[in-house]
Order: C-alpha cells, then sequence, then structure tokens
C-alpha cells in the first residue's frame, strides 16, 4: 500500500488550533478512535481514510447543520458506535477495526504531524491539567456488594496502565465488561493531582482452586454452624453490645448498612443473616465481654459458656478462606481478630510472630482493595465512602502502634497513601437527621462525641508514626543512641505536636480528676486515649534516656570449638572479677551536676512523665478496665514498666535512685491491684517481677547508689 500523500504538512501550519478537536468540524469516526488528526476533503470524506482506502463517516452520513456540535449519539444518548447484543466493547472495536486495512505507522502518520500534535499538547496556553468529560456519564454503585465477584486496585505501576484505561469506553456504571474479569473505573478521578484509579474486578469462581489451598475441611453450611453457637435472638443483643463498647474506639462498622439509627440499637433478624459468616462471627465474640452488661445474655452466660474460642477460630478459618476474593468484611473480620482479648497465660506473654505478620496481612489487603486512596470524589455510595475512610485508618492505626511497641518496621509507607483526615461527616447515620429531627435525645449528641473520639486517636496515631520514624528506626537509632543534642531537638518538636494535639481535645475527652466513672458507660471511653497519648511520651522520653549513659563494651566472642582459654586470657578474666564494680556500671555520657542543665531537666521531665502514667493507672476504676482496649495496650503497659526500670537502672545519683525506686515499687502496686479481673496487665507485671524475684543487682549492673537506694527502700 502506497503511503498517504504529504502535502499537508509540507507547509508550516496556517493554525495554532487543533482542527480535529474543532466542535465546529468535528473527527469522523475513524480519526476519532485513533486519535488522530482529521482534515475533511470538502464534505465527503477525510484525507486519512481515502489514503486507506476506507469508508469514512462524513461519506456515510451527512451532517447537518441543525444538530449539536457534538460526537455522533444514538437514541439511547450513547456514542454511536456501540456494541450490540451485549458483546464486549473492546472485542467489537478490535473487530471493526481488524476489518478495516490498516497501513504501517510510519507511512500513516507523518512525523512532523505527530511532532505538530504533541507540541499543541505542551502550549502555554493549555492548562496544566485537562480533564474533557466524558458522553457517558456513571451512575454511583457500590463496589463492595458486587455479589459472586471481587474487586482489587490498579496500582499506578501495575500491569494494566491506569493512563491507558482512562482512555476506555465505559459503560454508565463505570465497567469495562470481559468475559470473567472486568476493569471499573471509580468515577469522580482523576482530579487535579489525583490518579486515575480503576479495580479490576474478578469472577469469585476463578479463585476456587486457591481457595481451596487454604481452606480447611469442609462443613455442612458455616451459617447454620454460627446460628447453632450464637441463636440470632442473642445475636441481635451482641450486635447492640458491639455498637456501645466496641463501636466508638473501632468504628468498623456501618450502621447505617445494620439498618441502626438514634432511635433504633438492636438489628433486625434479617439483616444479620445477610451479613458474612467470618464478620458476624468476629462481631458476637467481639462482645461477649460485655455480656453482663445484657440483662438476658447475662443469664444465659451465667449457665453456659460463651463459645468465645469456637467463634474466633471460626474467624480465622473463614479469613484465610475468603482472602483471595476479599471484600471490606474480611478487613472488618481481621481488624476485630486483632483485638481479641488475651486471657490465662497467654495475657501474660508477647504477641507471637503471627500477630505482626497478620497486621501486614491485613495492611496489603487494603492496599489491595485502594483503601489506601483518598474515596470521597469517588462514584460509591455515601455509606461505603465512609467505611473506606475509617477502616483505612483503623489500619493505618493498627500498622503505627504495634510497629512502635514490636519495634517492627511499619508496613505503610507515608508516600503511599492519600486519605484525609476524618471527619463528623464520616460517621453519619443515614437515618440520623431524620431520627433528630422526630425525638432528639442525648444519643445523637453522644455518638458525636465518639466520633471527635476516634478522630483524634486516628491523629494521634499520625504522631506515633513520626515517633517511629525519627526516634526508633534502625537508622534514627544508629544516629541518635550516642547524640543526645540531636535527640533532644528532635524529642521537642515531636512533644510540641503532642501538645497541640491535647490542646485541641474538647472538654469531654480531656482527662479529669474524678474518682468513679458511670457503670452504664454513657460517657466517652477516653482513657484508652489518654493511656495512648501518655504512652508517646513514654516513648520520647525513652529515647532521651540512650544517649545519657555510655554503652559497655561488648563481650568478648570465642567458637566453642576453640581450645581451653590460653593464660593471658586468664588472667583478664581474674582481674576483671576483682576489678572494681564502678568499671562496669552505667556511665553517664553528658555532664549531670548542673541541676539547671539539659540532662537535669531531661531526666526530671521523665521522672514526671512516668509519674503521670502513674496516676492515671491507678485512678481507673472497674468500670474503665472494663471497657474496651485495644489488644496492644497490654504491649504498651509492659514498655512503661521496661521505662521505670531504664529510670532506675541508669540513675546518676542517689536522689534520682530512690525517686526511682519509689515509682517502681509504685507501678508494681498498682498493677497488681488494678490486674484483679483484668489480664491487660498481666505481661506488665510479668516484666517488673521477673528481675525482682531473683534481685535487681542479680540481674543488672548498677551503681553504688542505686544498691544504696534499694537496701534502703521500702521492703517489698
Amino acid at each position: 500500500m502506497q503511503s498517504p500523500p504529504r502535502s499537508d504538512t509540507s507547509h508550516p501550519r496556517q493554525h495554532p488550533s487543533r482542527p480535529y478537536r474543532s466542535k465546529r468540524h468535528p473527527p469522523c469516526v475513524q480519526c476519532r478512535r485513533k486519535k488522530l488528526r482529521c482534515d475533511a476533503q470538502g464534505s465527503n470524506t477525510c484525507q486519512r481514510c481515502e489514503a486507506a482506502g476506507v469508508q469514512c463517516s462524513f461519506s456515510a452520513v451527512r451532517r447537518s447543520t441543525t444538530l449539536p456540535e457534538t460526537e455522533p449519539a444514538s437514541t439511547d444518548g450513547r456514542p454511536a458506535v456501540q456494541p450490540q447484543g451485549g458483546e464486549n466493547p473492546l472485542s467489537t472495536t478490535i473487530q471493526v477495526e481488524s476489518q478495516s486495512t490498516f497501513t504501517p505507522l510510519d507511512t500513516s502518520i507523518d512525523p512532523r504531524l505527530a511532532e505538530e500534535s504533541i507540541g499543541d499538547l505542551l502550549l502555554p496556553s493549555q492548562p496544566a491539567y485537562h480533564f474533557p468529560e466524558r458522553v457517558t456519564p456513571q451512575a454511583i454503585q457500590t463496589l463492595d456488594g458486587l455479589k459472586g465477584l471481587s474487586a482489587q486496585v490498579i496500582g499506578a505501576s501495575g500491569e494494566s496502565d491506569p493512563w491507558l484505561l482512562r482512555h476506555c469506553k465505559f459503560d454508565d456504571h463505570g465497567f469495562l465488561p470481559f468475559h470473567m474479569v472486568h476493569f471499573r473505573n471509580a468515577g469522580g478521578v482523576p482530579l487535579e493531582e489525583k490518579i486515575p484509579v480503576h479495580f479490576l474486578v474478578t469472577a469469585d469462581q476463578l479463585y476456587e482452586s486457591a481457595k481451596d489451598e487454604t481452606k480447611y475441611p469442609q462443613r455442612a453450611s458455616v451459617r447454620d454452624e454460627l446460628n447453632a453457637l450464637v441463636p440470632l435472638e442473642c445475636g441481635q443483643r451482641l450486635v447492640s453490645l458491639f455498637i456501645k463498647f466496641v463501636f466508638p474506639n473501632l468504628p468498623i462498622l456501618s450502621r447505617s448498612q445494620l439498618g441502626l439509627s438514634a432511635s433504633r440499637s438492636i438489628p433486625e433478624r434479617h439483616v444479620l443473616q445477610d451479613i458474612p459468616v467470618h464478620l458476624l462471627a468476629a462481631i458476637y465474640a467481639s462482645a461477649q465481654p460485655f455480656a453482663k452488661f445484657d440483662e438476658f445474655l447475662c443469664v444465659v452466660n451465667a449457665y453456659s459458656a460463651p463459645p468465645t474460642d469456637r467463634l474466633w477460630r471460626m474467624v480465622l478459618e473463614l479469613i484465610l478462606e475468603e482472602i483471595h476474593t476479599p471484600h471490606l468484611a474480611v478487613i472488618q473480620a481481621g481488624l476485630l481478630y486483632l483485638h481479641q482479648s488475651r486471657e490465662g497465660k497467654q495475657s501474660a506473654v508477647t504477641d507471637s510472630a503471627f500477630l505482626w505478620s497478620f497486621v501486614g496481612l491485613l495492611a496489603g489487603l487494603a492496599t489491595s482493595l485502594g483503601l489506601q486512596l483518598e474515596c470521597t470524589p469517588m462514584g460509591l455510595p455515601a455509606w461505603e465512602r465512609r467505611l473506606r475512610r475509617r477502616l483505612w485508618w483503623a489500619v493505618y492505626a493498627e500498622d503505627k502502634w504495634r510497629s512502635l511497641l514490636m519495634g517492627r518496621p511499619p508496613y505503610i509507607r507515608q508516600d503511599e497513601w492519600d486519605v484525609t483526615d476524618l471527619g463528623d461527616d464520616d460517621f453519619r447515620i443515614d437515618q440520623m437527621q431524620i431520627d433528630f429531627l422526630l425525638s432528639p435525645n442525648d444519643q445523637t449528641q453522644r455518638d458525636t462525641v465518639h466520633a471527635q473520639q476516634y478522630q483524634h486517636f486516628a491523629r494521634l496515631s499520625r504522631i506515633a508514626d513520626e515517633v517511629q520514624s525519627r526516634l526508633f528506626t534502625l537508622r534514627a537509632s544508629q544516629r541518635l543512641s550516642s547524640n543526645f543534642d540531636a535527640s533532644l531537638a528532635t524529642a521537642r518538636e515531636l512533644l510540641q505536636k503532642l501538645k497541640e494535639w491535647y490542646s485541641l481535645l474538647p472538654s469531654s475527652l480531656r482527662l479529669h480528676n474524678r474518682l468513679f466513672t458511670t457503670i452504664d458507660r454513657n460517657g466517652p471511653q477516653s482513657n484508652c486515649l489518654h493511656f495512648a497519648y501518655i504512652l508517646l511520651e513514654v516513648f520520647i522520653f525513652r529515647a532521651l534516656l540512650r544517649p545519657m549513659v555510655r554503652s559497655a563494651a561488648p563481650p568478648r566472642l570465642f567458637e566453642e570449638t576453640e581450645s581451653p582459654t590460653p593464660f593471658p586470657n586468664m588472667v583478664d578474666d581474674y582481674i576483671t572479677q576483682i576489678i572494681e564494680a564502678e568499671e562496669v556500671e552505667p556511665i553517664p555520657a553528658i555532664d549531670m551536676s548542673d541541676e539547671h542543665g539539659a540532662g537535669s531537666a531531661v531526666l526530671k521531665a521523665a521522672e514526671n512523665c512516668a509519674a503521670t502514667m502513674l496516676r492515671l493507672v491507678m485512678r481507673m476504676a472497674c468500670s474503665d478496665l472494663a471497657g474496651f482496649w485495644y489488644s496492644w495496650s497490654r504491649v504498651g503497659f509492659a514498655a512503661v514498666s521496661s521505662f521505670l526500670m531504664l529510670l532506675l537502672v541508669q540513675a546518676p545519683s542517689q536522689e534520682h535512685a530512690l525517686r526511682a525506686r519509689r515509682l517502681v515499687y509504685m507501678w508494681r502496686q498498682a498493677l497488681r491491684g488494678q490486674s484483679q479481673g483484668c489480664a491487660l496487665m498481666n505481661l506488665a507485671l510479668v516484666r517488673l517481677d521477673g528481675p525482682h524475684w531473683t534481685g535487681l543487682a542479680q540481674n543488672f549492673f548498677l551503681p553504688k547508689h542505686v544498691k544504696e537506694a534499694l537496701e534502703s527502700a521500702i521492703d517489698q
């Protein structure tokens, strides 16, 4: 085939505008599909169609000057070229194009013409971001509620290029359907500084073989098994208890989808039947510790133990099965599984490696579902957007707090998410405004306080991320552990952020001096929030204590297969035994003689921080500890025990040693008293009683003034 004439590019362009974008002279169908310049020859055909020997839409349809100046459309408002009989639109396009005769790229497109087209895109007169409006509008539709289908977000560097998919012709529900794998446009994006967002929607049956790999032995019906373990009458009450006790600190359910409102606190039975089994079982198990606050459940559990362990086992089995075809319910159930209460000997040991790996599983699943992307402009129902945003912050908080408390690198990177801070609208119930107008009551006001509580917790989690990244990452620890001045400068910035955070708390959430709280739990459950706030201060001062004392030289290493120790080394060992204890004691690395110096000020502030935490725990009432606590709080109490022991072991003088010893003693007493009936503090108590059992001097290198302070302290 011969190359088309090139007379159109043999002379400089006469007009700077792009003819094929002109509304008065729209391009033909073939040129529009190929995104090419279209120059009409008279009014019958365009130059490209004539050169390619194909029929031009200009010659097939004579346009009337009375038609609107848009691309041709069919009677139903869709573009003129549409697949027939429900065929795949992409395959139809391929079929139409394959019937035409194409010329090679180097003969059908003049290189100079291509350069001119690219140059037009860079004209200064055009906006930096230009998003032409699509002819086909997109309806708002749920992404999580698609039956038999599961969705995963397509990342910026994924094998399906989002910047390629943005050019696809999606239907009025945002779908580009294929046989069993479809593309779904998120809708509402891209916006300025927002990337195109698409989801890969896949039929669940394609993953059946993968689900078999992690599926536990098949049961007859997990729904029937769950209803046998927890009858629906009990289930309704457990869901109501969950909303009252757990939801304020972990708002990961959609109350609108549960049919709840300010005037309705118990869901209908048919609603429970529609909740996925793994999520419903997790709700039941999470609410079981609060069954004593329900008259009916209290009587039921008095004569038969609740099946809590069996419910949690069911949750884990179904999560591992459903993770191949995930929905939001899998993340919801997984978050509740993380926060199951630890009883018995499990409460006195640190979390196993499985738990941190499970956090990574949920973080990976959240990013697969696209929760890390701001969904406010997306074409999703309001309840789903609110739920996705709250779920993201719940996963984010798990990653940040557990990363800090367990000393692990976080899974979520700061530059890989753009979800904005939570607001009051993210906690709205669809019927809340109507119920409030019909019968205003205190419940709506309490819901507002609870919403504010979690909003401030999410913001505190961002500060926790900064504490971990700036003080406790591998590089930060290596750099700051021997640099007091740099540590102090970083700590001041972080303490200032904590101060600003606390100043923004409403009066209802501030720490008040009171002897007890209301037993009915109608007030805000803010003790967990205050504990998290002071815990961050503990970690900041813990980082400041690192460079204040020099580390001892590492021990001499030897192979187990080496010959007996030579004579010179035996002499060294003997000298080590008779040398004064001060040679191996913690040695101050900064000047502590000046009472008004930075070192003394930091040490006093650290002791005050420990005293603040002690007062918080001592003033907690039974009702405070009976409420919902994040499961990582158990590790947080143990971290406080280590902090107090560090104050004692590194005390630079007998005065500081006596003060630290007093704090340790009172902390032990507080833990012993509060741990009665509360397993949260068992690990913290073990961390203290372990070294004291055989004697602190037997377990630590202690300065003389610390030993003297211990000998003169109150007997245990």
